[in-house]
């Protein structure tokens, strides 16, 4: 892998000298002055044409008449591509064409470039006219031949003679432009088996973006919307490397996809996807410090990719490579493609040899190096072509199985996350429920203590005067009767605080006929199953729930019948209060203490409380599980 990579750098490296660029050979090479056509053409037009680069301060026809003169247009290797790198200059290519039948036939010359403009020469015997002008920034509606690269068309009658020249101007992008010559029945044919072979797979990325994009939203991770955006980037690198933009029919979005160039975009999407694989392996603590180093020097390189294609979507009718500052951002682009890509592969091999996993470490990393959205540009630009480059790219397979692994182990992550999340939740429910147990205990440590104060000294105090005033002031009733009800209402208070030592129905029963004998109320008690059911830690809250019933009912009902019904069986304790009095809204804010109290006392127990009211009275069942 180390010389595999050695080569991939040396190529780099390379293309900023522009060594890549063609070697203009004549050895062993055969070369024809003119194609000869009878219908469909599959041959490869490098034995053909011939190319001339106008470097003068004023290129026009002009120039590229006298340079055919002077036999300045040279031919390439033959099979091969014509690759001149970045090219500030007008590049012309020649052609001589014949039909050898005696029919009239129609030929499409195609040129798979994104060349802004080309202009078509066809010699007359006048001199060299202009036949068309091709640009690469219309949408197909708008062009004369509707196709997603730029074609002119060439009529030949029987056995006719053609002299070509072409002018193409492309400032931004590599020189590096693929051209054929055949009949349209022959180039639909082909395009037909492109079009669905290509728009199966960005159909496919389109729609495991939403998914991705609808799995961000509802399960709130973040790593499956950056996946989303990665593929959209590589969606918008398909659209613009395989000239599919001109066919998108929304105005929006064409005007969006042509400013935009597959450098800066392949950029973002190599530092996306790093997040992605980061998120994957989940480094250990012991190399923290390096992930995070490599972590914020990828986030400076996204910012850079970011900041390069917001630059040239703005400026683009301005930039060219005759500039120092275009290619300077270019092959900085470049420099930074091959570090995102090296700080993955040691982020990566770093923390599959911390799991002892470095060989399947070794292996990911290869094909991170080998296929990644930067490969897939730098082989269409022509800049480092290390693999071919078929229908469909190898690379979307590459994407395709990469989602299918990047999924399982995403849906693997974050159900992980989920179950810790889920385990702290848990401990958290178990910190807060023995929170809640312990304040219950002080306060039932506090209601003692206030209750043995009151008995000690209040209620020994009302007790002495109460004999006082019954041995030396018994004429007076008005005294009497106020200082028997202070000394009954007190103890009152103090039964409320403490619970006589009795069982659970016989306090609940003393309550009811208490209530019957000071109230309006009459009040019926109902018991069901057997008490010792009822675990002692139970017994104390279901008493506190149902003398807060009986309290509200007293209070704010205005019944004259009251039930109050309590049933005790192996799975649940269930208590039910009914009565007879005018009811009141349930969704009213009014509704606070009383209330409250019943439901903040029935949660400690995972109790479950329904309560209806109306006009014909109210009824509430508290259900509170024993297991």
């Amino acid at each position: 892998m180390g010389k595999r990579f050695i080569f991939l750098l040396l190529g780099v490296l390379c293309s900023f000298s522009g060594c890549l660029n063609p070697i203009m050979a004549q050895d062993k090479a055969i070369y024809c002055d003119t194609l000869f056509v009878n219908g469909p053409n599959s041959e490869h037009l490098s034995k053909y044409l011939t190319f001339w680069v106008d470097s003068t301060k004023t290129p026009d026809i002009t120039n590229a008449e006298t340079a055919l003169k002077n036999k300045e247009f040279i031919h390439w290797n033959p099979e091969t591509t014509l690759n001149l790198g970045l090219n500030p200059h007008p590049l012309w290519l020649h052609l001589n064409v014949k039909s050898t039948v005696p029919d009239l036939k129609k030929y499409w010359w195609g040129f798979y470039t994104h060349a802004d403009t080309i202009t078509v020469y066809q010699k007359s015997a006048i001199g060299w006219i202009s036949t068309d002008t091709l640009t690469y920034g219309l949408q197909l509606s708008k062009r004369k031949i509707k196709t997603r690269f730029s074609t002119a068309e060439i009529i030949l009658k029987g056995y006719e003679h053609k002299e070509l020249l072409v002018k193409i101007e492309n400032y931004r992008h590599t020189q590096n432009a693929i051209t054929d010559f055949t009949t349209p029945e022959n180039n639909l044919f082909w395009e037909t088996n492109f079009y669905w072979s290509i728009g199966f797979f960005i159909g496919c990325f389109l729609l495991i973006s939403s998914i991705s994009f609808f799995i961000s939203i509802v399960l709130r991770e973040k790593n499956f919307s950056r996946y989303g955006v990665y593929l959209i980037l590589i969606i918008a690198m398909a659209l613009m490397e395989e000239l599919m933009v001109p066919s998108i029919s929304n105005p929006f979005l064409f005007n969006i996809l042509k400013r935009l160039h597959s450098l800066p975009i392949a950029i973002i999407a190599l530092a996306i996807h790093y997040h992605i694989i980061l998120y994957i392996i989940k480094p250990e603590s012991t190399k923290r410090k390096l992930i995070k180093f490599l972590t914020r020097l990828n986030n400076v390189f996204l910012l850079y990719g970011i900041v390069y294609s917001v630059y040239y979507f703005i400026y683009m009718e301005k930039l060219n490579h005759g500039q120092w500052f275009y290619p300077f951002m270019w092959y900085t682009g470049i420099a930074v493609v091959i570090f995102v890509i090296l700080i993955t592969a040691v982020m990566m091999i770093v923390t599959m040899q911390q799991k002892k996993l470095l060989i399947p470490g070794l292996i990911l990393a290869f094909v991170i190096l080998y296929f990644n959205p930067a490969g897939y540009f730098l082989n269409y630009a022509g800049i480092l072509s290390y693999y071919e480059v078929t229908y469909p790219n190898q690379f979307y397979w590459i994407v395709c199985t990469e989602f299918i692994g990047i999924g399982c182990v995403l849906a693997w992550r974050y159900k992980k996350t989920v179950q810790n999340h889920y385990q702290l939740l848990q401990e958290k429910a178990l910190q807060d429920e023995l929170a809640l147990t312990r304040e219950i205990e002080i306060q039932e440590q506090e209601r003692e203590q206030i209750a043995r104060d009151l008995h000690d000294d209040l209620g020994t105090t009302i007790s002495a005067i109460k004999l006082i005033v019954t041995n030396s002031y018994l004429n007076d009733k008005t005294l009497v009767k106020m200082i028997t009800k202070a000394n009954n209402d007190l103890r009152y208070f103090f039964n409320k605080l403490t619970l006589p030592q009795q069982g659970l129905f016989d306090i609940l029963r003393d309550k009811v006929d208490e209530l019957n004998n000071i109230g309006t109320i009459q009040f019926v008690f109902i018991t069901t199953g057997e008490e010792d059911i009822v675990p002692d830690a139970l017994k104390l809250p279901i008493i506190r729930i149902c003398f807060e019933l009986l309290s509200n009912v007293l209070k704010h009902s205005q019944a004259s019948e009251a039930t109050l019904q309590l049933f005790a069986d192996s799975s649940q304790v269930q208590i039910m209060m009914e009565d007879n009095g005018k009811g009141f809204d349930l969704k009213a804010k009014s509704n606070g203490i009383g209330i409250n109290n019943i439901y903040a006392r029935a949660k400690r127990w995972n109790a479950e409380i329904h309560i209806s009211s109306g006009a014909n009275g109210t009824t509430t069942i508290v259900t509170i599980p024993l297991n």
